[in-house]
């Protein structure tokens, strides 16, 4: 028999969703499966519908709100597994994603395999897929993606991981979840296996964190889990200018934010002393748009001019639209 699998579903008050997710994980192709359901304090109906299925693969845990992050630590601890995979309540997976990862690891002798997502915006949808294209991909490349924001590569959910990738390390207790994480368990192997085919269909919808607009909490919780890994990425790879460019950019991004509060915080934690400090021109052969090396540039001779060109820049764009 093939090894076993976890699947982890961790759900808040998902009974709008749960149902079609869990469906797509009960009918996987791969059979040797266990389901893991995490209910995270649920008030509605979620833990009905879960009780509902008489799946033996199913086990429910109940707990007290706990988050995502601790959500999904609990889900690792009683996961019996080889491998784990992870999926968000309100998304979907292709019937056949469990086997397919897991061939794509065993043929190519990785611990972790990944393939490409599709955002819908409702479950009436048609996947459309290339032909099958298959990279394998260094942990110093595929840092270098998390860090450029490249192919969903700091994401979970769309990877098959084994499980011994997760001795001594945990998700951390925080509002930002997969990108103060997944460049640690990157780190733990050598080689990943990446897929061009969409098997993950990310939905979309109101009450996605996607939709809404970040909290002020929420961007201070980015703009520290950005700094500390650049220094946690930075002891190994200390050269790497990614590394150093993904810093630059969301100090860019969140500083010209209209939010009191976080501006405040920023100037408190001298985030322009360290803007200098970590700035060079060495971005410029970085694989980023000329758009955002220019706001770079711009924002190291002024903040407050860099400002003021891009307003200008947008209203300009605006006036050729109409």
């Amino acid at each position: 028999m093939k090894e076993l699998i976890s699947v982890i579903v961790n759900v808040y008050n998902g009974e709008l969703y749960i149902k079609k997710c869990l469906d797509s994980i009960i009918k996987q192709t791969y059979k040797n499966i266990e389901i893991i359901i995490v209910n995270d304090g649920s008030t509605d109906k979620t833990l009905q519908i879960c009780k509902s299925y008489r799946d033996k693969r199913i086990r429910i845990i109940t707990t007290k709100n706990l988050g995502l992050s601790m959500s999904r630590n609990i889900g690792i601890d009683n996961a019996k597994g080889e491998y784990l995979y992870f999926i968000d309540t309100d998304d979907l997976i292709e019937l056949d994603i469990i086997e397919y990862l897991y061939n794509l690891c065993i043929k190519y002798n990785s611990n972790i395999s990944m393939c490409k997502s599709l955002e819908i915006y409702d479950y009436n949808f048609e996947n459309k897929n290339k032909k099958e294209k298959i990279k394998i991909i260094s942990c110093k490349k595929m840092i270098k993606n998390i860090l450029l924001d490249k192919e969903n590569a700091v994401y979970t959910w769309n990877k098959l991981i084994k499980k011994e990738l997760f001795d001594n390390l945990r998700f951390e207790d925080r509002i930002i979840n997969d990108m103060a994480f997944t460049h640690k368990l990157i780190m733990k192997t050598d080689k990943i296996v990446v897929s061009n085919q969409q098997k993950y269909f990310y939905l979309k919808h109101s009450d996605s964190i996607s939709s809404k607009k970040a909290s002020v909490e929420r961007l201070i919780d980015i703009y520290d889990v950005y700094v500390q890994r650049y220094y946690y990425i930075k002891n190994i790879y200390p050269n790497m200018i990614e590394n150093n460019t993904a810093l630059l950019e969301i100090i860019v991004k969140l500083y010209l934010k209209d939010e009191k509060n976080l501006r405040e915080y920023l100037k408190k934690q001298q985030v322009l002393k360290l803007y200098n400090k970590i700035f060079s021109l060495k971005i410029l052969k970085c694989d980023i748009g000329i758009r955002e090396k220019i706001k770079i540039i711009l924002f190291r001779i002024n903040p407050e001019l860099n400002d003021t060109i891009v307003n200008i820049y947008l209203k300009i764009k605006d006036v050729f639209k109409k």
